[in-house]
């Protein structure tokens, strides 16, 4: 009797420990024996930002995107400016996921006639300031919507020099191409306030249709 009562504590240890390997428990206090899934996850939670760490040097090298492409605008007919073809570049930095803040540059010089008597050598320039936000739609696809102010110079060789405060919106698809090259197709709606060529109102809208290139980000 002796005997089997020694016995019976290893005995019910074996079966404790048959049954504890069935049901997938540790079996051991050990934290060698942790599941390793367990483990990746406190290791995520701990891994730090890589962001945290970029200088300000690098942050704008991996989160700045540049783009430059051609507007063709039909202008206001209180402006008394024919259709015509212009440039634009764009440096922006993503600050936020899909946020951005961004310059643009645009450029147009055509010459105003044959309407205009005697003719006229247009030259527009603008320099805008603004934010946009890209949304994904397909890994290969994005919606853009952006808006911009600033400054905008109407140069003339008949009448007087103006300038005039532009307040701008876009809506835009984009399509990669590369794996940081992407092409950008949309509308853009300006309005602007001046008094070019006398205009009956001050503040004329103007529609743009725009085809460009973005780089980065």
């Amino acid at each position: 009797m002796k005997p089997f009562v020694l016995a019976l504590p290893l005995l019910l240890a074996a079966a404790a420990a048959a049954r504890a390997d069935e049901l997938g428990l540790p079996l051991t206090m050990s934290l060698e024996d942790e599941p390793r899934e367990r483990q990746d996850v406190e290791n995520d939670r701990q891994r730090p930002d890589d962001t945290a760490s970029l200088t300000p040097m690098e942050f704008f090298y991996r989160h700045s995107e540049l783009e430059a492409g051609a507007m063709y605008t039909d202008f206001s007919s209180d402006l008394q400016l024919k259709s015509h073809m212009g440039f634009y570049v764009r440096y922006g930095v993503e600050i936020f996921p899909h946020i951005s803040v961004h310059m643009t540059y645009r450029y147009n010089e055509f010459g105003n006639g044959p309407t205009s008597a005697p003719p006229e050598d247009i030259r527009m320039q603008a320099l805008l300031f603004g934010a946009g936000i890209h949304v994904p739609l397909h890994p290969e696809f994005a919606l853009v919507l952006g808006g911009g102010v600033g400054p905008t110079w109407l140069d003339s060789s008949v009448v007087r020099n103006e300038i005039g405060f532009t307040v701008t919106g876009e809506a835009a698809v984009t399509a990669r191409l590369w794996e940081m090259l992407r092409l950008k197709v949309g509308l853009v709606i300006d309005g602007i306030n001046t008094d070019f060529h006398q205009t009956s109102t001050n503040f004329s809208l103007n529609l743009s249709y725009l085809v460009g290139l973005e780089i980065g980000m």
